[in-house]
């Protein structure tokens, strides 16, 4: 049995916060491969909403980086994953999201698999003379239902996606995320950054009052916040009192008691904002959820994916407030997409050092330690030579091992 996550000591009260990752890390391909197996194929990614696929048949996927997955609902009702590939030749087999009419087919040669991941049948089979079935079913994969909220992980072993949550889970229940479904369609982007810098950014709230000075009139944050050292951190927005000046964030303050209903009393007037180191970032509002995913697809490009969930049948004043609220948040997201371009650029500056960090960003020291300890090459101040990265990376693992 696993342990779960424990608290990780309050950068508050430290005398420092500590160092940032060196630069090198943020454009260095090797890095950047060793990143991908332990950071993103490692730990768990979140694929949906188990309402997103109700039925029998029902199937929604997610890109990993250059890795593809499905979850589908079989006709037992149970949800099981699976890499997004044919046995057969590779072929990519299911895009995006639908349903598959009692069974899967491949649509290059045609393989058949039960919703289960069996093999059924295959094409011409007799030009395959001996061939077992039984062991060429879709690869599977490690999936979790944390309410409602649907994970996969596609090798390795550690916490659940429980465990990884220890000590904050609460929060989930409370705002009811379980009985959630889709109310807007995801949106994809692609930043020009690498994924630690856009990461980066999600982390730390030391750059809303210039970064975001929208988001910034709106909210602030307060003394609720918690470490945990599976990677998972969370913090608490207010509402501000002042009204502000411009209409729509205005409009959103006087109309944001209107969702408190469903919450209990001391939620009431507030955000909650989780990150799950590496990619993750939930953001919880009385009148909805959404996720903010990153997905790297090289060292100095990330894709960028957000969902959307919420009460069923909202109020006319909650719909409102849902649209206010995707609203501004387009707008910080917009700012942020800027903010890390400009860094991306900025980092790979001839000699740059990195300066001090503030206590403001101690999510952010807490996430690159996790990366110094899973990817020891990183701790390392200066790039080793060019093809020797991921040899060095295994030295050093080798050396921890023996400590």
């Amino acid at each position: 049995m696993t342990k779960s996550s424990k608290t990780v000591k309050s950068i508050a009260n430290a005398d420092s916060v500590g160092q940032p990752l060196a630069p090198w890390t943020y454009a260095n391909q090797e890095v950047f491969n060793l990143e991908y197996e332990t950071l993103f194929l490692s730990r768990w990614q979140l694929v949906g909403h188990v309402n997103d696929v109700p039925g029998i048949g029902d199937f929604m996927t997610l890109d990993i980086g250059r890795d593809s997955v499905v979850v589908l609902r079989g006709k037992d009702h149970e949800l099981r994953a699976f890499l997004n590939v044919c046995r057969h030749r590779a072929s990519r087999i299911f895009e995006e999201s639908g349903t598959c009419q009692g069974v899967v087919r491949c649509p290059y040669h045609g393989w058949t698999y039960q919703l289960d991941g069996s093999l059924m049948a295959i094409p011409q089979q007799e030009n395959f003379p001996g061939i077992d079935k039984s062991g060429l079913g879709l690869h599977a994969i490690q999936i979790e239902v944390f309410h409602g909220l649907v994970f996969v992980r596609v090798k390795g072993t550690g916490l659940s996606v429980a465990d990884h949550f220890a000590h904050t889970g609460h929060y989930f229940k409370e705002y009811d995320v379980e009985n959630y479904e889709k109310i807007a369609e995801p949106t994809v982007q692609v930043w020009d950054a690498n994924w630690k810098i856009a990461w980066d950014n999600y982390q730390e709230n030391y750059h809303i009052p210039i970064g975001h000075p929208g988001l910034h009139r709106l909210v602030k944050e307060n003394d609720e916040w918690d470490e945990l050292d599976s990677g998972v951190n969370f913090g608490v927005f207010v509402i501000r009192e002042k009204p502000s000046r411009i209409e729509e964030e205005r409009r959103y303050q006087e109309m944001f008691h209107h969702a408190d209903r469903r919450i209990p009393d001391h939620l009431k007037g507030k955000w909650v904002q989780f990150g799950l180191t590496p990619n993750l970032g939930v953001d919880l509002y009385p009148e909805m959820l959404d996720i903010f995913q990153l997905m790297p697809v090289g060292p100095d490009r990330t894709v960028v994916r957000s969902a959307f969930y919420g009460h069923k049948n909202p109020t006319p004043e909650e719909a409102e407030l849902r649209r206010l609220n995707m609203s501004i948040n387009d707008a910080v997201n917009e700012e942020d997409e800027i903010l890390c371009a400009r860094v991306q650029k900025g980092i790979q500056t001839h000699g740059y050092r990195p300066g001090p960090l503030s206590l403001q960003e101690g999510s952010m020291f807490n996430s690159h330690e996790m990366m110094r300890d899973l990817i020891p090459v990183m701790s390392l101040k200066d790039a080793p030579p060019a093809n020797t990265i991921r040899q060095k990376n295994e030295e050093l693992l080798a050396e921890q091992h023996c400590d």
